[in-house]
Formats: C-alpha cells, sequence, structure tokens
C-alpha cells in the first residue's frame, strides 16, 4: 500500500522537474548580450529575451507597443512624443525613464560604437531626443521620415547606470552581464559559448515569457546535431538542408523530431571591393564580370529537394522593397566580353593580362569551415574557364568581417540578413557607411545616397517603394555585393517544443511571441 500512496507524489515531482528543465537553444555563435553593440543577428536570440523594445511587431508584421504605452506625432511628423509605461522596471529594480532613452540615442551616435553596430541609421540620425518628465521623450526631426517605426522598433534602451561606453566598447564587462528590461535574465556567468536565462519575477511589461528557463549553447550547424536533439541536451537549432529534409519526410528520427522552414529575408553573397586604390575590382566592368561567372547550375539543383531560392534583387521576397524584375542568367561568354571590353585579353599562358602586363588575379576571404565545395570554390573553378585566377584565404567568421572592413583582398562571402525596413541597409551602399566601416565594398555613388536619403524621408509607401526599386536597379548594375541565394531558415527541435512560429522575416526572435511564447511538452 506504502509504494501506491507515493505514486501520485512521485509523478507530481517528475512534472515539476519537467517544468523547469529549461529550453536548450543551438545558437550558430554570438559576440554579445549588449544592445548597443549588436553585429549579428544571432546576437538578438539573447537580447530579445533580455530586453523589450519600444515597439515590437507580431506574427504578421504589425506594430505592438512594448515598452511604450503610446506615442504620438506630431507638426507634420516632425516631433514625436513618446510616452513610457509607467511602472516598468531594470532588472536592477530602478525606474526605467525618458533619460534612459536619451542615453541610449546617445551612446548610439559614438564613432566606436557605430564602429561595431551601424546597423540603426534612423534612431542614430534622429535630429534631438528630449526628456520631458519620468515617462515622456520629445524626438524633433528636421524633416518627416518614413522609417518612423522601424526606427522605434530598432530602438532597444539600455540603463544609463551601466553602459556608458568608453573607448574599447566591446571589452566592457556589462556585455555579458547585462541589466535589461525583458521577462528574462542572466542566471549565473555567461559567455560566448552558453548562457543561461531564467526567467525573472519582476517583469511588468506586455510580453512576458511562459517557460521558466532557457539554456543558450554555441553549436556548430554543419556538424550533425541529431544525437543532441533526439536526447534533449538541445531542443531546437539550425541545420542543414539535408537533415532539415530527411527529418520533414520522416525518414530519420521516427517522429520524436520536427523540422521548421520559413523563408527568411536574408541571402549568401560575395561582397565586392569596389575601392580602385585597393582592387581591380574598383573598374564596375570587372565587376559585373564576376557576376556573370557566378555557378548559378550548381546554385540550382537544391531548388527541389531543399527549395533553393536564386538571388534576383537585393532585397529578397520577404522585403516590400523587393524587386521582382526578371534577370537573365550568367553566362561565361558575356564574362569573356566584358574582359575583354575593360582590356583584360586572354594570354597564352591562358591567363587574363592588362596592357600594362598585369595577370588578372584576385584575392578571396570566406570562413574556414565553409569547405571544398563551398560556392567561392565553384567560383574559382568556373573563372579560370576564362583565364581569371582567384586566390581562396579562409579565414574565421570574426576575422573575416574585420578583413572586410579594412578593404583587404578583392571579395568576401558571407550572407546579410537586412533589416525590417530597407533603409536599415543603408550603411552597407552610402558615404556614411564608409565613415563608420559598415560600407565593407568601399562603394561610392552619390545618387545611392541622394535616394537613401529620400527614401527615408518620404512618407507615402508607394513613393518609397518605387524609390528602393529603383536602388536595387542601381545595386543590380554596379554590383558592390553580388547576392546568391536568398535563404531558407531551416531548424530541427525536439517534438516536446512548442510554440515554434517564424515573423515575416523568416526569424523565431524579434517579434511577440516569437521565443517568449515557448513551452516544453510534458
Amino acid at each position: 500500500m506504502t509504494r501506491f500512496r507515493l505514486l501520485p507524489f512521485l509523478l507530481s515531482a517528475l512534472v515539476a522537474l519537467g517544468a523547469t528543465t529549461p529550453i536548450r537553444v543551438g545558437v550558430s555563435g554570438w559576440t554579445t548580450l549588449n544592445p548597443l553593440l549588436l553585429s549579428r543577428d544571432t546576437d538578438e536570440e539573447a537580447v530579445d529575451l533580455l530586453f523589450d523594445r519600444l515597439v515590437t511587431i507580431d506574427a504578421q508584421g504589425h506594430f505592438i507597443p512594448e515598452l511604450l504605452q503610446s506615442w504620438e506625432v506630431l507638426d507634420g511628423g516632425r516631433e514625436v512624443l513618446l510616452h513610457l509605461r509607467p511602472g516598468m522596471t531594470w532588472q536592477d529594480g530602478s525606474p526605467i525613464q525618458a533619460a534612459d532613452l536619451v542615453f541610449t540615442w546617445k551612446m548610439l551616435r559614438l564613432p566606436q560604437v557605430r564602429a561595431i553596430n551601424d546597423t540603426v541609421p534612423g534612431i542614430r540620425s534622429m535630429d534631438s531626443l528630449t526628456a520631458e518628465g519620468p515617462l515622456t521623450v520629445r524626438i524633433r526631426l528636421a524633416r518627416p521620415r518614413g522609417t518612423l517605426m522601424s526606427d522605434l522598433y530598432n530602438f532597444i534602451p539600455v540603463p544609463r547606470k551601466y553602459y556608458a561606453m568608453g573607448p574599447h566598447p566591446a571589452s566592457q564587462p556589462v556585455n555579458f552581464a547585462p541589466v535589461g528590461s525583458g521577462p528574462y535574465r542572466v542566471a549565473g556567468t555567461a559567455t560566448r559559448q552558453e548562457v543561461r536565462l531564467e526567467r525573472w519575477d519582476g517583469y511588468r511589461g506586455p510580453h512576458p515569457g511562459r517557460w521558466p528557463a532557457f539554456d543558450l549553447v554555441n553549436t556548430d550547424p554543419i556538424k550533425d546535431t541529431r544525437p543532441l536533439l533526439m536526447d534533449g541536451r538541445l531542443h531546437i537549432c539550425l541545420v542543414g538542408p539535408l537533415t532539415q529534409y530527411l527529418v520533414r519526410h520522416g525518414a530519420i528520427a521516427g517522429g520524436r523530431l520536427k523540422a521548421y522552414a520559413a523563408p527568411q529575408a536574408a541571402f549568401n553573397a560575395f561582397f565586392l571591393n569596389c575601392d580602385p586604390r585597393r582592387s581591380i575590382l574598383g573598374d564596375v566592368r570587372l565587376r559585373q564580370a564576376l557576376a556573370e561567372m557566378v555557378p548559378w547550375e550548381e546554385l540550382s539543383r537544391g531548388r527541389e529537394l531543399f527549395g533553393t531560392r536564386l538571388a534576383t534583387s537585393f532585397w529578397s521576397p520577404e522585403s516590400w522593397a523587393y524587386d521582382p524584375t526578371p534577370r537573365p542568367l550568367p553566362k561565361l561568354a558575356r564574362a569573356a566580353a566584358l574582359l575583354d571590353e575593360a582590356g583584360w585579353h586572354l594570354g597564352t599562358d591562358g591567363l587574363r593580362h592588362d596592357a600594362r602586363g598585369r595577370i588578372l588575379d584576385l584575392v578571396a576571404y570566406e570562413e574556414s569551415d565553409a569547405g571544398p565545395r563551398s560556392i567561392t570554390h565553384m567560383l574559382v573553378a568556373r573563372a579560370a574557364k576564362i583565364g581569371v585566377r582567384i586566390e581562396i584565404r579562409p579565414v574565421s567568421f570574426d576575422a573575416l568581417g574585420a578583413i572586410a572592413a579594412r578593404h583587404e583582398g578583392d571579395l568576401w562571402s558571407y550572407g546579410w540578413t537586412e533589416g525590417l525596413d530597407p533603409n536599415d541597409d543603408s550603411p552597407l551602399f552610402t558615404r556614411e557607411g564608409l565613415a563608420s566601416g559598415a560600407n565593407v565594398s568601399g562603394y561610392v555613388n552619390p545618387e545611392v545616397d541622394h535616394l537613401f536619403d529620400e527614401g527615408q524621408h518620404t512618407l507615402d509607401p508607394e513613393a518609397r517603394k518605387r524609390i528602393y526599386l529603383r536602388i536595387a536597379g542601381i545595386i543590380w548594375r554596379d554590383r558592390p555585393v553580388i547576392p546568391l541565394t536568398y535563404n531558407l531558415s531551416r531548424y530541427v527541435a525536439n517534438a516536446a517544443l512548442q510554440g515554434v512560429g517564424f515573423n515575416p522575416l523568416g526569424q523565431f526572435f524579434a517579434y511577440w511571441p516569437g521565443m517568449r511564447g515557448w513551452t516544453l511538452a510534458q
């Protein structure tokens, strides 16, 4: 009789134990937990649990209040009043105040911060922010702007007590010991390899977290993570197309794993060095020729099985700035003609030379783990057929970004995640981005500078769309970047994980409910 009386107690204890099991998320690297210094989209996976935005979006992409209770647009769009929710506090218990928003705006404008995070051009360019009482901020704008809601979305305030950025912001202790405003806070010591986030009982905002804790674990998506997913050491992680395909079709895991896929507003690309002082690709004809060498046949082979999408515009189909204009497929014959036109002729040694006797040699950088079947290796093989020699130099992801920012080499292979508004991507192509280091290509075009400025300050949505379509056409012609394939978010999750969804950009974070709505089935 005794053991039967114990059974209900044991069952309840097991349920309670399961309820405290953290949801373990495999993340392919992050650099910081500091909202001021975001440089990768993976940084936001943790930051979005630790901090509230001024406004966020719902699953359909509509803007909804978060830290703000309301806002007012005045004087034809030249002034905006922001009203914070009363009773909100930072995780140290101090009140969230208007002065914190003004402080955050000032920090985001610092050159040393912009050198790391230059993806919030709208916030930085606001003419002034002034605190009017503890819960009201007045924004003054010289001109109305169509990017206002996206700017507020990208605005993640931090407490002024802890986040003053010195000359070396990347090395500050607060970067991995955050004091946030969101429903979760760091438990123990956070590193670039693992961080435990536990639900914060003091959260009074509108978007709480449902599950008690998360573990974020730095995971290599190239390696086979199925054993980790099967036994619960991971509950979800990014995977390769073959793994996702096999799970989706029930070929492995016997229903214990679930596959997810969503079109993402992101692409893999070659970024090209447009600076004629640093690279022969300063000649637009050579950049156009390189675009004709893209091995589209190899890229398109995965379309039927894996949903690979060839890129035909800088902005992806998930963006309202997408340009659907049909584009001709790359052809080596056109590449050869462009090279001849630019004065690079095929020599008896099988290589192309110019009138000065220089060989058409290029240096390409890519991530070390890209492997011998990478798109860069395919480009090298295709270019060699028409006498172009490309040397590949593999480096770490962090080194790749630093090398590109210094404009070393001729091209760099990596991905780009687009912003919620196309103007968020302006630092890639403008003089302002060149000054901050975000314009890694060194691309200079006064017309593009003017169009981005015009697009930021145009209110009519259709007029704005026409502006960004013009920009997309110029970028496609001038080739500071060659988008290759639009990304597809491919994840595999333990079947116990519930509530996984994606926002219109193909992300499972940075919207409501996002990760905050996840639970584990008992």
